[in-house]
């Protein structure tokens, strides 16, 4: 279970930031820009691509450690919580990616997002370190999700998931209007 976290919200976010900063370079964007096809769609073949691996390690994860009884009755919950994860740091990746210059530069995002983001959440829901302001942590919500999904406990409410489906869906608001400003930029 902390495999799988911690390999889509440091891997993943890393990943997303590899792909498209090798395609900066290649001009895949500029190229993009004068297709005649809808802007998102670029957005969304990225999405695609991360999302469905992300299901994929989750499916093989959960299989090789809780066995494939077990795996068949807790999989709608894990990938439920995968995939809102998956999203979430997909396009915190490209936000980034596409705000900033070079990978040197994304590095220090991508530590920042490891210590800041990873550390305190993996503290406090596996250590008898209790941080008092851990409930306003966005992914210690999704952490909890993934660990009561691997255990079977009921996870959080429908606020919980209309909260993630909002901040999803302002996330890609904010990646459209940062991928248009590059197309502007490379065109």
């Amino acid at each position: 279970m902390n495999c799988c976290f911690f390999e889509i919200a440091a891997v993943g976010f890393l990943g997303i930031a590899a792909v498209l900063f090798k395609e900066k370079g290649m001009g895949v964007i500029r190229v993009h820009a004068i297709m005649p096809l809808r802007k998102n769609l670029f957005i969304l073949s990225k999405l695609a691509i991360f999302l469905l691996s992300d299901l994929l390690f989750a499916i093989l994860l959960t299989m090789l450690n809780v066995g494939l009884s077990d795996t068949v009755s807790i999989l709608p919950a894990v990938l439920l919580q995968t995939a809102l994860l998956s999203l979430f740091m997909a396009l915190t990746g490209l936000t980034c990616t596409l705000l900033l210059k070079d990978f040197r530069q994304f590095t220090l995002a991508y530590l920042l997002i490891a210590i800041f983001v990873s550390t305190p959440v993996f503290l406090s829901a596996n250590t008898s370190v209790k941080l008092y302001w851990i409930g306003f942590h966005p992914f210690y919500h999704i952490y909890m999700g993934l660990k009561n999904a691997y255990f079977g406990t009921p996870t959080a409410g429908p606020l919980y998931y209309l909260g993630y489906a909002g901040a999803i869906a302002a996330l890609f608001v904010a990646v459209q209007f940062v991928f248009q400003r590059e197309i502007g930029k490379e065109g």
